[in-house]
């Protein structure tokens, strides 16, 4: 097969607004570093790829067999010299058109969709996302426990590189005025600011949440939840104490959700469902990177991946709704303190940057033993 005039990546992510997810942010960053451009395929709109200037395109795909049967032998993927995507449909199509054009392939595991937790997809498709995560490459998962999860999910051969990059931005935005965002919200520059960010639901503690409103008349929530379901939505409105529950009336962006840590005190991360992949979260959580590396302690759900947290005393581990009201008021007597460790937690466990090097490292080693062109920057790879 001739080697690929372009050399570029194609990079498929699951819907366009993960683009600058913290994951495929250290992905996107390490590709043009090594001297790729980069197309981001995902359903739908495209993806506002502004942020990463010109080297970096959003184009259209679609995760099914008919947009498949119609386009995978199209010439034009023979000008990409690796493939990439998130899992779990994205896989379905980089991972095949690496094994079909035979160049090298980066699975981002984010997502591991099983037990309780495995979709609404057929045997037939989710056997061949499968297929596309064994494609000759590396894969990257974001928590160390998972390693083991992916390996048995995705069926990886033990020679198969696992990795780890962490849901954290391997830089950090420039937090936000703390005192003007609390006055853009109507927040008192003094109380005590409890934050949930995310998809909010039964399963992450929406009950928990209420509960812990109703409960406390001397602290303030803030909500940035994204998908809001009705009910959950009705459940707060309706809550004695939702005149100190601030909703932010519009989904920020990924660096303005992290950069607006400024105005809070403590994060609720609280994963109660039973898959193993919310059993296993670690720093796989975005939600949780971001309150640690934002120097925002945390309550977070009991579970063994999230030991480290009470190991650096930047939180509290709960295993029900009273043990959390309890956190609120066991936080805030040390706030100082555990503002700092939380930070120290960061530095020395999260290590996002470190984990971005390794990424960068990985890729550029994989470039070179799969054979194909190496990009015209390549030889600052190291």
């Amino acid at each position: 097969m001739k080697p690929p005039k372009d050399r570029r990546a194609a990079h498929f992510l699951l819907i366009p607004e993960l683009a600058y997810s913290p994951p495929n942010d250290a992905l996107v960053n390490a590709l043009l570093e090594l001297g790729y451009e980069v197309d981001l395929f995902a359903p739908g709109e495209a993806s506002d790829t502004s942020r990463y200037g010109p080297r970096v395109r959003a184009c259209s795909a679609s995760y099914g067999y008919r947009w498949m049967a119609r386009n995978l032998l199209s010439p034009r993927w023979s000008r990409y010299s690796l493939f990439a995507g998130t899992t779990e449909d994205p896989m379905a199509v980089a991972g095949l058109l690496a094994r079909l054009y035979r160049r090298p392939c980066v699975t981002m595991a984010d997502e591991i969709k099983t037990g309780s937790f495995s979709g609404n997809r057929g045997g037939r498709w989710k056997a061949l996302c499968r297929f596309g995560m064994r494609a000759r490459g590396v894969t990257v998962v974001n928590d160390a426990e998972r390693v083991s999860l992916q390996r048995d999910y995705a069926g990886l051969s033990p020679q198969q590189p696992v990795i780890i990059y962490p849901g954290c931005f391997r830089s950090l935005p420039v937090p936000w005025d703390r005192a003007a965002t609390r006055r853009a919200r109507g927040i008192p520059e003094d109380a005590l600011v409890i934050c949930y960010s995310g998809v909010l639901n039964s399963g992450n503690g929406a009950s928990w949440l209420a509960e812990a409103i109703a409960e406390n008349e001397h602290y303030w929530f803030w909500g940035q939840i994204i998908h809001p379901d009705p009910l959950v939505m009705e459940l707060l409105r309706r809550i004695q104490g939702n005149d100190r529950l601030v909703l932010e009336p519009e989904r920020l962006s990924w660096q303005d959700a992290w950069a607006s840590m400024s105005a809070a005190d403590i994060g609720i991360v609280v994963y109660l469902q039973d898959g193993p992949q919310f059993q296993h979260m670690g720093i796989a959580s975005n939600r949780l990177c971001m309150f640690l590396s934002m120097g925002v302690p945390v309550i977070a759900s009991r579970q063994p991946s999230f030991r480290f947290i009470e190991d650096y005393d930047c939180g509290v581990l709960v295993g029900d709704v009273r043990e959390l009201i309890a956190a609120i008021e066991q936080i805030g007597v040390r706030l100082p303190v555990m503002r700092e460790n939380a930070l120290r937690c960061a530095r020395k466990y999260i290590r996002a940057p470190e984990h971005a090097a390794e990424l960068r490292q990985r890729i550029a080693q994989l470039v070179r033993q799969s054979g194909t062109p190496r990009p015209y920057a390549a030889n600052t790879a190291g």
